[in-house]
């Protein structure tokens, strides 16, 4: 009888063990999908990952993607301010999307058109131009993605995708962020993938960049970059000031307006990063609606049950809008037409109205635009 007890109680303790084993086992795979890229206050997107695909296989490549906004036009989802300002509410959330998203591929068209220098230039003949841009073969899309603008997060998309992609696909590009410029197959996805874009309001982006990289740094690489610009810029300048490395938010945007806009991706313009305008983007997403885009965006890619931007807020009213009453609160009138002349073509070409005094820019209205 003793035997027999310490029989059922050996198994016993085998079998608690091996449910032990079994959780520590799923926390591990459970939390092996986190981020562990450094993410700014001022950025807060959180990535939250659904169900994934089961028995991915070559089926997913012959997805047609133009077509699934019929299938989806039935969705009732939440309405955005900016989608009941476009359409009338008797029309489906993915019938209000879809009007955000023609109006501002023709905002684009339209100002790309009337600035023929934009049609011409030779950035579409540089592939290192689309160094940031990633792709997915099975759904068959791409994404540029832009500094400032949510990159760390797309390469997270991209990544969970690929892991739960196709074998084919896996095989074909072990690398989920193989970068566009390095593809054999470029111009062919350039020109039959449906291709997306996210953009910011200029000025926030220049705001997060400054808050992000110059500000405070402790980065050598920026420190050198704040020295360069004190150096220029700041009257008087001592040896110690410049050592310090402390540049004023009025100091960094004089350096801006003053032939520095290019010298970082973080706040160089997009439309003289990127060739916008001799790409047919399906797709312009904007950090202020990231919320509503990118849910319409994965329903249109057909990826909303893999990958979702759920929990992100969208960057207006108390996000951006009061980091530019902060920083631009003491700004003169002069320099802020100064900037709005520099970041021109990315107000006018994604549809942000142009402000032309302080008040201006904390309306979410222009913060958003179209």
């Amino acid at each position: 009888m003793a035997y027999r007890v310490l029989t059922l109680a050996k198994k016993g303790f085998l079998f608690c063990s091996f449910l032990m084993i079994c959780g520590i086992v799923f926390y591990q795979w459970k939390t092996a999908f986190k981020d562990s890229d450094n993410t700014h206050p001022e950025d807060p997107i959180i990535l939250h990952i659904r169900a994934p695909i089961v028995n991915a296989d070559t089926s997913l490549q012959n997805r047609q993607l133009s077509t699934n906004v019929t299938s989806l036009q039935q969705s009732q989802l939440p309405t955005s301010t900016i989608a009941s300002t476009l359409v009338g509410n008797n029309k489906t959330w993915m019938d209000k999307m879809e009007a955000i998203r023609n109006e501002r591929l023709k905002c684009k068209d339209t100002v790309c058109k009337e600035r023929s220098r934009l049609m011409r230039n030779s950035l579409l003949s540089s592939r290192g131009r689309f160094d940031l841009a990633y792709s997915n073969d099975d759904y068959k899309f791409l994404v540029t993605t832009v500094w400032k603008i949510g990159a760390s997060h797309w390469k997270k998309v991209f990544r969970i995708l690929h892991d739960n992609g196709s074998v084919e696909f896996r095989k074909r590009q072990p690398d989920p962020h193989k970068p566009m410029s390095k593809m054999q197959d470029f111009n062919e996805k350039l020109t039959n993938y449906f291709k997306v874009i996210f953009v910011r309001h200029p000025f926030a982006r220049l705001v997060s960049a400054y808050r992000d990289k110059v500000n405070g740094t402790k980065i050598e690489f920026y420190r050198n970059k704040n020295r360069e610009m004190l150096r220029k810029v700041r009257k008087g300048a001592t040896a110690a000031n410049i050592q310090a490395a402390n540049v004023t938010f009025l100091e960094f945007i004089t350096w801006v307006t003053t032939g520095g806009q290019t010298s970082d991706p973080h706040w160089r313009p997009i439309n003289s990063k990127y060739p916008v305008c001799q790409i047919q983007y399906d797709f312009i997403g904007k950090l202020e609606t990231i919320s509503d885009d990118t849910s319409y965006l994965f329903k249109l890619l057909g990826v909303d049950g893999l990958v979702s931007y759920r929990g992100a807020y969208n960057h207006t009213g108390s996000g951006d809008g009061d980091l530019l009453k902060q920083y631009f609160s003491n700004i003169p009138t002069t320099m802020i037409t100064k900037l709005t002349q520099v970041y021109n073509d990315d107000f006018r070409v994604f549809g942000y109205p142009i402000p032309k005094n302080y008040s201006d820019l904390f309306n979410e209205n222009n913060l958003q635009g179209l």
